[in-house]
């Protein structure tokens, strides 16, 4: 189906339509809405992962449904809430007869108000839970591989362990061919810095390195 006939359908009254080009609109933000229509209103229920902005989903709302110009509906009714919850954690009407924005619901105007600001309050208590445990997961896995990570360190140090350094210049033709040398003697690389020796006219490039090796114990001999 063209955008053209899912727009005309939406014209007509067709909820699926609706809900169509909204959630195309609204796919990047991690929204998805369903519509709804009864007699002379529509009902626009949006969820995501994080809670639907109210602002933002009354204002997108009440601009699309007067743009199609649905002469029939005269009452917009939006709720918002978080993917797979039962129940809104916000609601609000707009009465299109008198462009007005209404904080609660007609049908339910006594009652509505107290249990969106319950709602709302669950739904924060229920957000910083997880946020909570997440950071806990976070840090107990951090944990656990640190200790992983330094035990397996440990236990590859030799105990008791003596080393014996020396400091050699290396020129750049030699150096792969110096330290390698240098490794089959035991020695081991642990800095290297990138220097200039010589005249200011004969200058060349060398690296001032530091090695070390295990110092070997000589067994007193009786």
């Amino acid at each position: 189906m063209t955008a053209t006939d899912l727009l005309e359908q939406a014209k007509q009254g067709d909820a699926g339509a609706i809900s169509s080009l909204m959630n195309k609109a609204l796919e990047a933000k991690g929204i998805k809405v369903q519509a709804s229509i009864k007699d002379d209103s529509v009902t626009v229920t949006a969820e995501a992962q994080e809670l639907p902005e109210q602002s933002f989903m009354v204002d997108y709302v009440s601009k699309c449904i007067s743009k199609l110009n649905l002469s029939r509906i005269k009452f917009i009714y939006i709720r918002g809430q978080l993917t797979g919850s039962k129940y809104p954690a916000w609601r609000q009407t707009i009465d299109l007869k008198d462009n007005k924005v209404l904080q609660i619901p007609a049908i339910n105007k006594s009652t509505s108000s107290t249990n969106s600001k319950s709602q709302l309050g669950q739904v924060s208590i229920f957000n910083i839970l997880v946020q909570f445990r997440e950071i806990i997961n976070t840090t107990l896995l951090g944990a656990i591989l640190a200790v992983l990570a330094f035990n397996l360190w440990w236990q590859r140090q030799p105990k008791n362990v003596q080393y014996e350094y020396k400091i050699e210049s290396l020129e750049d033709v030699v150096f792969d061919t110096s330290i390698n040398r240098l490794g089959d003697e035991g020695w081991e690389l642990v800095f290297a810095r990138r220097a200039l020796a010589g005249e200011e006219y004969s200058r060349r490039g060398i690296y001032e390195c530091i090695f070390r090796r295990v110092k070997v114990k000589e067994s007193n001999q009786q």
